[in-house]
């Protein structure tokens, strides 16, 4: 079954998420999708709790994990009735920590994606989910998409992807979206920053390069484009507002402008600038 996974936390970061994924997943023919919560409490933040709250105990813990129970349940049918009973909502809860309950999902159910919630936009990490995004995205196996908080769901008819000269086999990641339809429409805007502000040198190799282009992207309807911009993240965004996309492709390699993400650098700073959604390929 194709599914989609969607870890939550309950905030309203969160139920965004939820809201977003009952579109996606009917708009790109999704058959499941499980929601994933982790009830994970380190020793650490018991020893906290219970040096604030001198009543804190495990009768008080359990009680707050059934009403998160329950809770999880009135999510699980409110998404239902947003997928009209057409897509099967499942619930997974795990003890472990959040990363390794989403590893163990991925390796059990097979997911194709992950969906998370983030509100790393305005600075804040309200809740679990969206503090943990990049670790998330970093070691995830499979595709993710980052929407950000309050950010509605829109058709993507428009998407934009960056890339670097010497990583253009990495588009040929781009053509498993091929598995859905619905991505027959979809326009990619391919797009090359030069930081060096230099015309790019219209020699054999870049002709080469061109047409090793257009080869990985033949399953779609795309152009390519070239701008100069001594700051990679200015004329990325520059590029999206000025085009009007729906939503950010982000391309694997060491050369991508989102490769490890854990790194204080191009991947990061754009992660937390960009309004659209952010697809992660793997």
């Amino acid at each position: 079954m194709k599914t989609l996974l969607v870890p939550i936390d309950f905030t309203t970061t969160s139920e965004n998420t939820v809201d977003y994924a009952a579109e996606w997943s009917k708009k790109y023919k999704y058959e499941r999708i499980i929601l994933l919560k982790s009830f994970y409490t380190s020793m650490y933040e018991n020893v906290i709790m219970a040096g604030e709250f001198a009543n804190v105990d495990q009768h008080y813990l359990n009680r707050i994990r059934d009403e998160e129970k329950e809770q999880l349940n009135l999510v699980s049918k409110r998404l239902a009735s947003m997928t009209g009973g057409e897509i099967s909502v499942n619930i997974a809860v795990s003890e472990l920590p959040l990363i390794r309950a989403i590893l163990e999902i991925i390796k059990y159910e097979k997911p194709v994606m992950i969906l998370l919630g983030s509100d790393n936009i305005n600075n804040s990490n309200e809740g679990l989910i969206s503090a943990n995004v990049i670790p998330i995205a970093r070691i995830s196996p499979i595709r993710v998409l980052i929407v950000p908080a309050k950010q509605s769901y829109q058709p993507v008819e428009k998407a934009l992807v960056p890339f670097h000269l010497n990583t253009v086999h990495a588009l040929d990641k781009i053509n498993r979206l091929r598995s859905s339809p619905q991505w027959q429409n979809v326009n990619l805007f391919v797009l090359n920053i030069d930081t060096k502000q230099g015309k790019l040198i219209q020699n054999e190799n870049f002709k080469e390069m061109e047409k090793s282009l257009h080869n990985y992207l033949n399953n779609f309807h795309h152009e390519i484009y070239y701008e100069s911009n001594k700051n990679v993240i200015d004329g990325i965004l520059n590029f999206e507002k000025i085009n009007q996309v729906q939503l950010l492709i982000a391309l694997p390699g060491v050369h991508s402008f989102l490769y490890s993400l854990t790194h204080k650098s191009v991947s990061e700073a754009l992660y937390r600038r960009c309004h659209l959604p952010v697809m992660i390929l793997k």
